[in-house]
Parts: structure tokens; sequence; C-alpha cells
């Protein structure tokens, strides 16, 4: 009877792990094939915090850009709800957290430079403020290195922080 017991454990077992599958595959399916849900694939950017081995480090989610206006280190409502966001995501996660703030290509290099690294740390203070421990992230400011807007349309998506969940 134990075995009994034991081979009907096991074949629920089973069954429970292929239905878990089944539904993970339809909901992937269903948000494109990234395994996303809806609110995950709204701030997804190529790359963002996408380390290979989520599962490991305690939890899948995505981190999403923190935008800036015009020459600003200064958060709006839509900037704020994306750090809260990124920092519960950071929170459930082990490891450090890379913060690099960004500009548009217009300005000096140098001054481009303070003001990514004012972006960083802005972001870096609320995510604090949030509870994030501060060892735990890292600062810095690539300026206009990586931007890559021709006009205000394009510029608009250079001005911002990524943070790169390691």
């Amino acid at each position: 009877m134990t075995r009994t017991r034991f081979a009907s454990t096991l074949a629920l077992g089973t069954f429970l792990l292929v239905g878990c599958g089944s539904s993970a595959q339809n909901l992937e399916a269903q948000n494109g094939g990234d395994g996303l849900t809806g609110s995950d694939q709204r701030g997804r950017r190529a790359g963002a915090g996408d380390d290979g081995d989520l599962a490991s480090r305690g939890g899948d989610c995505r981190t999403e850009a923190v935008y800036f206006a015009y020459d600003s280190s200064e958060l709006d409502g839509r900037a704020r709800s994306a750090i809260e966001s990124n920092a519960n995501c950071v929170q459930r996660r082990t490891g450090q957290a890379a913060v690099t703030g960004m500009t548009d290509p217009r300005g000096t290099e140098e001054y481009n430079l303070a003001l990514g690294d004012r972006r960083a740390r802005t972001v870096t203070q609320y995510m604090g403020n949030l509870g994030v421990e501060g060892s735990r992230m890292q600062v810095h400011s690539v300026g206009e290195e990586y931007a890559s807007g021709e006009e205000e349309s394009g510029w608009s998506r250079d001005r911002r922080a990524d943070i790169e969940l390691r």
C-alpha cells in the first residue's frame, strides 16, 4: 500500500508540474512569447536587467528607464512611478544594482557627464528613501556617450537613468 500511495503522489506531482508549465507557456504565448505580463512589457527595454539567470537571484522582474526633462535631474510623477517599480524589483533580488545616468547629445562633454551623474544620484537617493540599501547601488554616468537621438523625439529617450541588476 505504501508503494501505491508513493506512486499516486508522484503521478499527482508530475501532473501538477506539467499543468503549471502549460499555463506558463500559454501566458507566455499570450504576451508575445517573452513571458512578461502586460505591465512588465510596458517598461521593458532591450537588455535592461537581463542577466540570464533570474530565478537564482530572487525574482524575474525587469527594470524600466527613468526619464527626465531637458537639462534636469528633477523627478516628475512618471519618473517616481518608474523608480518605485524598480525599487520593488531590486528589493526582490540579490546582488547589486548599477544606476547609469545619460543625457542627450546637446551640451559639453563635462556638463553632460555631470548631468548624467546628478540623474543617477537622484534615482539612487529616491530608491534609498524607498528602502533599497545604498550599499547595493552603484552610480555611473555616461553623459551623451550612448545618445542615439537626432531630434527632440529621440533626445527625449536619451535623457534617462537605466538600472541594471547584477
